[in-house]
């Protein structure tokens, strides 16, 4: 049981997570980073000396932004699985433990000393083999090579299983399917994503590959890496540390905390374009670790990152996750229209992003 860790972003110390006696978790920056660095969550932890006392029910005890590192869903299966063939058990560990695991594999800026984490190699990936051995871990059959399925995608996010690997000499994500998927996911997941890109909306580059035995899968690159810099990102869900797990905001939430966090017209009128998008699409999994944010080391102000995981899905209570003016079903376009009002963006262009997503949809 880990009861200290240490923070890293691109071998620079950023603070310490540490563990109280009753099991609450403390951080603190270190002076170099208060006097050279930045917030990683200006809500939650300003760029201060101070003592930090974590207070959210969620993220396993952990502040928000360091939650967005440890892995979700798919990942946390992965996790379990590749701890048993070790002889551990998930249940024991504590949040910093989990954080070890994750170490320098993770997604974003940040890195975790002690480092637990298993390298591999990212790139010559056999797209079918890994298929194979993600759907014999989702239906609970033996998994040849834990250790390099875990090394690929164990510190991943979303429900879907998914490796991080080298392609074409970049960081890129590559999805797989599992059996609730249609069989065409990947073309799906590629057309969507297309769709919002001729829509307006920022995405990654994208990719859709056919493999030797004529599966196809679909690669989205990482916007969280540069060469061999990382880059820091944090989701809504971390920013205000709100459960992603259920509904909890609203896009007129989401929007304001676009404009104060960013204080950029363009990223306001591009999360407004986005909402647009997953209604008329149906995409019902809009959820608040689905919206992220990036921080802009050059000009030193976050933006909203590119978009990624909008495809048409459906929640098991038949709603939106993320509500539109207080609708989670039945949103029509005038609801769409008081949610531009209330955020300040004009009428026309609001218009104008309804009707060309509209346009392009239907003309698909």
């Amino acid at each position: 049981m880990i009861e200290k860790i240490d923070v890293f972003a691109n071998k620079i110390k950023v603070g310490t997570l540490a563990l109280t006696k009753d099991n609450k978790v403390v951080f603190q920056y270190t002076d170099e980073w208060v006097e050279n660095g930045f917030s990683i969550n200006p809500f939650k932890l300003p760029l201060s000396k101070q003592l930090f006392f974590a207070t959210s029910p969620y993220f396993y005890g952990l502040f928000g932004v360091f939650a967005d590192s440890l892995p979700d869903s798919y990942g946390e299966l992965l996790l379990e699985r590749y701890l048993k063939s070790k002889n551990i058990n998930i249940n024991e560990l504590s949040c910093l433990d989990r954080l070890a695991y994750v170490g320098s594999s993770g997604m974003g800026l940040l890195e975790y000393v002690p480092d637990l984490s298993v390298e591999s190699d990212r790139s010559n990936i056999d797209f079918d083999l890994i298929q194979k051995e993600c759907s014999n871990l989702l239906d609970s059959k033996a998994v040849s090579d834990i250790n390099n399925l875990y090394s690929l995608g164990g510190s991943s996010g979303g429900a879907r299983p998914k490796s991080l690997i080298k392609y074409d000499g970049e960081d890129y994500i590559v999805k797989f399917s599992s059996r609730f998927d249609p069989k065409n996911i990947a073309e799906l997941e590629y057309k969507y994503m297309s769709l919002a890109k001729e829509s307006g909306i920022n995405i990654p580059d994208i990719k859709l590959i056919t493999s030797k035995c004529g599966n196809k899968y679909f690669l989205i690159k990482r916007f969280d890496r540069s060469g061999n810099k990382r880059i820091h990102m944090i989701s809504a869900a971390a920013l205000l540390e709100a459960d992603y797990r259920a509904p909890s905001l609203d896009y007129n939430e989401l929007i304001k905390l676009t404009r104060v966090l960013t204080k950029n017209d363009d990223d306001v009128v591009e999360m407004y374009r986005r909402m647009v998008f997953n209604i008329l699409i149906d995409n019902q999994d809009d959820h608040t670790k689905n919206f992220s944010f990036i921080y802009d080391d050059v000009n030193k102000t976050y933006r909203l990152s590119p978009a990624y995981d909008i495809t048409p899905g459906r929640t098991y209570y038949g709603e939106h996750t993320t509500s539109v003016n207080g609708k989670g079903k039945g949103v029509t376009e005038e609801d769409m229209l008081k949610v531009a009002l209330k955020n300040m963006i004009d009428k026309d262009i609001a218009q104008s992003i309804i009707n060309n997503c509209k346009k392009i949809i239907e003309n698909y």
